[in-house]
């Protein structure tokens, strides 16, 4: 079976547990597309079977998140699993620069990511290095904010706001919460956090992994993400025995997020991702595998 699975990762539980658990009920190979870490909870993506080969396309799509922000005090993770290594109290900060901070938060900015994360460095995740007692130069890197919206204003009483926070790829909402602490001048960090989405999956259609059955969804409702041109019957075996096909000769284009070039190809079913071959082609880069729930 080639599909996705959506589950509700609960709170300290890993994504590899999730992984592992969707395996052995499903009895077929089972991949990632963007892990969550264990403190948080929320939509984790799955792909089972040769649909593996789609990570890439999931991953590239804009999630949404809710947290939980606490002000007073850093931690060397930057949620509340980790140590406190400075505490300053929220007493004396007011919160109503806040609004006006998060309309900085929109467009590309430079995020760098928490030393206690799956970032590789030479090819090892940093967390590893961080709790060997390593030194470790995190880079930054350019993240892609869409938008930052205040659930609950901030709270002078226990010092917390509400965030959703509409991102891009490799966004670290821990990051933007410590980076909310140095703008506060007293410290931050993440209370609680859940993935409320990614792309148009999202978590209130999710299964817990504790569910006795998980419920496979068609490889289509990747498509419905994305930019997608409609071919005819003749066009649609061209494309899936490797060969590029005529723009023009498109029935419908939808219009939808293109990543890095890509596009979504349908016939009477999604048959793949094509890219641009020039002016008038679409070549196909990755074709839905066969025996694919579509």
């Amino acid at each position: 079976m080639n599909a996705i699975v959506l589950i509700n990762k609960p709170v300290d539980y890993r994504s590899s547990k999730c992984v592992a658990v969707a395996k052995r009920k499903l009895g077929v190979k089972v991949g990632h597309a963007g892990t969550l870490d264990s403190t948080a909870s929320g939509l984790l993506v799955l792909l089972t079977g040769n649909a593996t080969r789609f990570c890439e396309f999931v991953m590239s799509l804009p999630k949404v998140y809710r947290a939980v922000i606490q002000f007073g005090a850093e931690t060397n993770t930057y949620d509340y699993s980790g140590d406190i290594v400075s505490e300053k109290g929220y007493s004396s900060f007011d919160g109503r620069i806040l609004p006006e901070v998060f309309y900085g938060f929109s467009g590309y900015r430079m995020q760098r990511p928490p030393a206690v994360s799956a970032v590789k460095i030479d090819g090892q995740p940093a967390y590893k290095l961080a709790r060997s007692g390593q030194e470790i130069d995190m880079k930054e890197r350019p993240v892609f904010f869409r938008r930052v919206k205040i659930l609950s204003p901030y709270n002078p009483d226990n010092g917390t706001m509400t965030l959703e926070v509409h991102c891009g790829r490799g966004t670290y909402i821990r990051t933007l919460a410590h980076d909310l602490g140095k703008i506060s001048g007293v410290g931050a960090y993440v209370k609680s956090l859940v993935r409320i989405s990614t792309g148009l999956f999202t978590v209130d259609e999710a299964n817990s992994p504790d569910d006795d059955e998980l419920i496979p969804l068609p490889l289509s409702r990747l498509a419905e993400n994305f930019t997608r041109i409609y071919v005819s019957e003749k066009d649609s075996r061209s494309f899936t025995n490797g060969m590029s096909i005529l723009i023009r000769q498109a029935v419908k284009i939808s219009r939808g997020l293109t990543v890095n070039g890509s596009l979504c190809v349908e016939g009477d079913s999604f048959l793949g991702f094509g890219s641009y071959a020039g002016y008038d082609y679409v070549k196909p880069d990755v074709i839905v595998p066969k025996d694919s729930l579509c």
